[in-house]
């Protein structure tokens, strides 16, 4: 009786396998954060950029004009809190620049005054004097709340007053412009003869200094960090280790040698 041998089997390539661990998943994760995190900056720095050349041509930020009324003798935005801390590079003036507020009474032949000055002085000058307070605001659509406080009319012209750090009066549209300084501020709108029921156009812009740093600064950093995301993610994908499976002969078959 014959018996024939068996006949090696040429072994073929064994199957690459490539290894993951749980340190890449969260290198992968890293990676896709600061993905994340630096496009958000790039688009906040684009944004910041696109604000910055809306600008006027006199280098200011606007809002309005809207319109703002009051039946009392005096319109008053209170308490604008300014606290100016740190060194001389994080003083409001850097941060915020000139602030800029342009005012046009309804009635033509109505002077108006405008005036900038210390909260208390203001608060001081408006007592018993019936005015209306702006509480809040709304942007789109523009809408302003007021707190009545009833009184009596003024017994001095505000523009008499001493204490303005800026201030403007007259007919026509009327422009008043303050640096920014450290201190509790308020804005006081009135009839220049403190007559009752004030009605005007008021717009207000900054040249806010800030916006271009900032949003400079947001595209450095935000496009740092998407080439860091980027390059973690693919240096973790690229080496992974290879693991070859051995190939397993069919039963009755010689692996070649």
């Amino acid at each position: 009786m014959t018996t024939t041998p068996a006949t090696p089997v040429p072994s073929s390539p064994a199957p690459v396998r490539r290894s993951w661990s749980a340190w890449r998943t969260v290198w992968v994760i890293l990676g896709s954060l600061l993905i994340l995190l630096g496009g958000g900056l790039l688009v906040g720095g684009g944004i910041g950029l696109w604000a910055h050349s809306q600008r006027d041509a006199n280098g200011y930020h606007t809002a309005g004009p809207e319109r703002v009324s009051t039946d009392a003798y005096a319109l008053t935005a209170p308490s604008l809190d300014v606290g100016i801390t740190g060194p001389d590079a994080l003083y409001a003036n850097d941060l915020l620049g000139d602030v800029r507020i342009r005012i046009e009474s309804r009635n033509a032949q109505t002077p108006l005054f405008i005036g900038i000055g210390p909260a208390g002085e203001v608060a001081k000058y408006l007592d018993g004097v019936g005015h209306s307070e702006v509480s809040d605001f709304d942007v789109d659509p523009f809408k302003v709340s007021y707190i009545p406080h009833p009184g009596d009319a003024p017994t001095a012209d505000p523009a008499a007053q001493t204490f303005w750090v800026a201030s403007d009066t007259g007919t026509g549209p009327r422009t008043l412009s303050w640096d920014v300084a450290d201190g509790n501020w308020s804005v006081l709108v009135m009839n220049a003869d403190g007559s009752p029921g004030v009605d005007a156009d008021v717009s207000v812009g900054g040249t806010l200094p800030i916006v271009l740093p900032i949003a400079i600064a947001a595209l450095v950093v935000g496009g740092v960090l998407l080439i860091l995301g980027i390059v973690l993610i693919t240096v973790t994908v690229a080496t992974r280790r290879t693991v070859r499976t051995p190939v397993q002969p069919a039963p009755g078959q010689i692996p070649a040698p």
